[in-house]
């Protein structure tokens, strides 16, 4: 296979097993090896003594936010630079933040990376190995089209040719026409034939067989993560990683980030933390020199470190325990489905039907006013089968009304577009875990980064790193840079009415859209290794 799965979403790699090395707990006794320790355990001097070993000392004057920051919290603080740290400190000593909001902020970024990180570098069993196959099989298959389409589109343009300089000489629309009408046919042919073997080569439709290769790894990764013992401290003690979708958490880094704390000031310290951390079945691993760099990024405290020739700072122990986590996603679909139910006995007794049409949406309203984004989107999405053609669209509706919304806030008089899509990815980027795993996600991020970009780009102003969203998100972009789409049909083709397009509104199968309704070019990909060339 000429492209493994592990290739395909690396950005760390493994050093070391999880039995390689034992690690223990700040002030505490070695543990079994793969275990995960509580973070009351570690002590209230994490923070402190990462900072004094930074700075290669036994003793150090810390600030009053670096002493109180513990577990993960403090690990996280002595791994980022120095002017990331003294921007987190004058955040509080402004009064723009507490001590507890940074912790909680930094619990969430490590959380983040660390999950990441697993889901990157998990150890494949055999499904996985069929699911990396099909993707191996899909790749040649795409290959082998697009050299054989390249030929046939040389023999068509090389009859054009000759059929227009005959053209030229006798303007004979009819001679021309018929010039052309054996080349026209053959190039029919040729293609329908080579769709039918791409078809029959990989048993399917490989578009759909890459996103559904894309989504079983993301999917199952994240699921595989959440099994493990990572879970949560109480708020207000000593913590350990956040359960996965902790609101204080999200909310204290979204304060963190919009307060001026940009991936440049913690990105390269927050990588070298996550791969430092020995997560139970893969160990420790090496931070990608490719990921996230560049020179406009702040060094991490190893890096300032090393440049001053002092010692690292001590490898990062990850400390957690287990609380519970969110309400399961079946019970978000069976108590949206009561909530419907209800809401319809209640209009019958009333004597109302329901009007699914009505322009006022009054009854979508009262229907659905009262469901949340996560609510709405196992609705829209239908997972189970549990709602009605009608109920999916409403949903659909509102989830993209929310997201106009936003972006309309952003560009009120409609005459920024870039900051219309910046909104817009950071609206998506808040959504829950369920929802970045769909395909729309993944597709309306893809289109508003790269239409931010785009439009970034064309009027010169600074541009903002947006991350990638997720791994089908990213290779969409890629697919949009190799088509150079233009902006507005990108919107067009995943707006829907609601957003004023034409197209869908909310995409389940890529081939919906016009811009990858053939296939996807062949896309550059970075993985460990070099670039390498993925399609979907």
């Amino acid at each position: 296979m000429s492209t493994s799965i592990n290739a395909l979403f690396s950005a760390t790699t493994a050093s070391t097993t999880a039995t390689a090395t034992k690690w223990k707990p700040a002030g505490g006794a070695a543990e079994a090896e793969g275990t995960w320790k509580a973070a009351s355990d570690a002590g209230s001097s994490a923070g402190s003594a990462a900072l004094a070993a930074l700075k290669g000392e036994d003793s150090v004057e810390l600030s009053g936010l670096a002493k109180s920051l513990t577990g993960v919290a403090g690990k996280v603080f002595a791994s980022i630079g120095s002017k990331g740290r003294a921007m987190l400190e004058d955040f509080v000593k402004s009064g723009k933040m507490t001590e507890k909001d940074v912790a909680l902020g930094l619990r969430q970024m490590a959380t983040n990376a660390v999950k990441d990180r697993f889901v990157k570098e998990r150890p494949q069993d055999e499904e996985d190995k069929d699911w990396a196959e099909k993707l191996g099989a899909a790749e040649k298959a795409f290959k082998i089209k697009t050299e054989r389409m390249d030929k046939a589109m040389s023999a068509l343009n090389e009859a054009r040719t000759a059929a227009y300089d005959a053209f030229g000489k006798d303007e004979d629309t009819e001679a021309f026409q018929a010039a052309m009408a054996p080349a026209n046919a053959l190039f029919r042919a040729e293609s329908a034939d080579i769709d039918r073997e791409m078809m029959e080569t990989v048993g399917g439709d490989p578009n759909k067989i890459k996103g559904d290769a894309f989504k079983y790894f993301a999917t199952k990764g994240e699921e595989a993560f959440e099994e493990l013992d990572f879970g949560a401290e109480a708020e207000g003690g000593e913590g350990g990683l956040l359960s996965p979708d902790n609101e204080k958490g999200k909310a204290a880094a979204k304060l963190m980030y919009d307060l001026g704390f940009e991936g440049k000031f913690w990105a390269n310290g927050l990588a070298q933390y996550a791969a430092d951390v020995n997560i139970p079945g893969i160990g420790r691993g090496e931070v990608d020199k490719s990921f996230p760099g560049g020179k406009d990024f702040e060094p991490s405290a190893k890096e300032e470190a090393e440049a001053a020739g002092l010692p690292p700072p001590p490898t990062t122990v990850l400390t957690t325990s287990q609380t519970p986590g969110l309400q399961g996603f079946a019970k978000v679909i069976q108590d949206a489905r009561d909530s419907l139910d209800a809401s319809y006995t209640a209009m019958a007794k009333e004597g109302k039907g329901v009007n699914f049409s009505d322009p006022t949406g009054k009854d979508v309203e009262r229907l659905f006013g009262g469901f949340d984004r996560r609510s709405l989107h196992a609705i829209a999405s239908n997972k189970d089968g549990t709602f009605s053609k009608n109920e999916q669209e409403a949903a659909q509706s509102i989830m993209a009304r929310q997201q106009k919304e936003a972006m309309d806030a952003a560009d009120p008089l409609g005459t920024d577009k870039a900051a219309a899509y910046r909104a817009g990815v950071k609206f998506l980027d808040e959504a829950s875990q369920e929802e970045k795993e769909s395909v729309n996600w993944s597709v309306q991020r893809a289109a508003l980064q790269y239409s931010y970009e785009k439009t970034t780009k064309e009027t010169g102003a600074p541009m903002e790193r947006l991350g990638n969203g997720s791994a089908l998100a990213s290779v969409l972009k890629d697919a949009l840079e190799a088509q150079d789409a233009q902006t507005a049909d990108v919107m067009k083709s995943i707006g829907g009415k609601t957003m004023g397009g034409e197209g869908t509104g909310y995409v389940t199968d890529l081939k919906s859209l016009s811009l990858f309704r053939d296939f996807l070019p062949n896309l550059s990909v970075r993985g460990p290794g070099g670039p390498m060339s993925v399609t979907v």
